[in-house]
């Protein structure tokens, strides 16, 4: 049963943690998202989470009301960064109809985007907080001992299995796709801060890809392309179609894994 709870930053911070720890005992991981709200009741709640239950129906959340920082929390057992930004979308379609948010909606995934310490989560919370006034989007958040994750997509296992390995060694999270409706599929379920992509791709190419990739509602990953089209036209098009950085091949890695980390630092 969803519940108000009174408490100071501090409290929240620790109410939230003891939420996410409970949903990853018993999951491998969970979403939570904050709304900044105002004038939320435990009717609201409970209307909110009946609404994001019958959407999806093998959705377990809940939900708790800081009234003294106005800060709704809701915590999805088992949620990756994916299926909590699509019920991110859901929440935020029904805090305007109510006429209660107040600023941006944040989302995360724990384990996911990092480790769920009390540091981590605090500046969770005061990020949502200061969110209170502006136009209510929705935004991700990533702790900064998280390691980003990564989407390799190409249709060569070998060069797949070079850059995980040498990725994954550097700490990322990486995700595999072999053709562009795979890739896309994945990055749909995860939600990846950034894509590594090659151009030539059955199914959907990498232009397509890439398109479909930015005109996700709220993405601010980014997308590398890396391939063996040299051609100008190739890369204007590719840049053109959204992608950040363009690599040619043969690969340096050296020259890859600095782009990476200038890309996901800056993001």
């Amino acid at each position: 049963m969803a519940v108000v709870i009174r408490s100071s930053i501090q409290e929240i911070t620790l109410q939230l943690l003891q939420f996410i720890h409970l949903a990853t005992k018993k999951n491998a991981s969970c979403g939570v998202i904050l709304a900044p709200c105002a004038n939320i009741n435990p009717k609201t709640l409970e209307q909110a989470k009946l609404l994001m239950s019958k959407n999806d129906a093998s959705l377990s959340v809940q939900f708790f009301y800081d009234d003294p920082n106005q800060m709704l929390c809701a915590v999805l057992d088992n949620g990756t960064l994916g299926s909590t930004h699509y019920a991110a979308l859901v929440l935020k379609d029904f805090l305007q109809h109510q006429q209660v948010l107040q600023g941006q909606l944040l989302v995360s995934s724990f384990p996911e985007s990092g480790n769920p310490t009390k540091s981590t989560i605090e500046k969770f919370i005061q990020q949502a907080i200061a969110s209170k006034g502006k136009e209510g989007d929705i935004h991700f958040f990533t702790g900064s001992n998280a390691a980003a994750s990564v989407l390799i997509v190409d249709t060569d296992d070998i060069v797949r299995e070079f850059i995980k390995t040498r990725l994954e060694l550097k700490g990322y999270h990486i995700y595999e796709a072999k053709d562009g409706q795979e890739a896309y599929d994945v990055f749909v379920r995860v939600l990846p801060g950034l894509v590594i992509t090659e151009l030539n791709l059955p199914v959907l190419d990498g232009y397509q890809l890439i398109r479909k990739i930015q005109g996700t509602d709220s993405y601010e990953g980014k997308v590398i392309v890396l391939t063996d089209k040299q051609l100008t036209e190739s890369m204007s098009r590719a840049y053109e179609s959204g992608a950040a950085d363009y690599v040619t091949k043969p690969l340096s890695i050296s020259e890859l894994e600095w782009k990476i980390k200038r890309l996901t630092k800056n993001n």
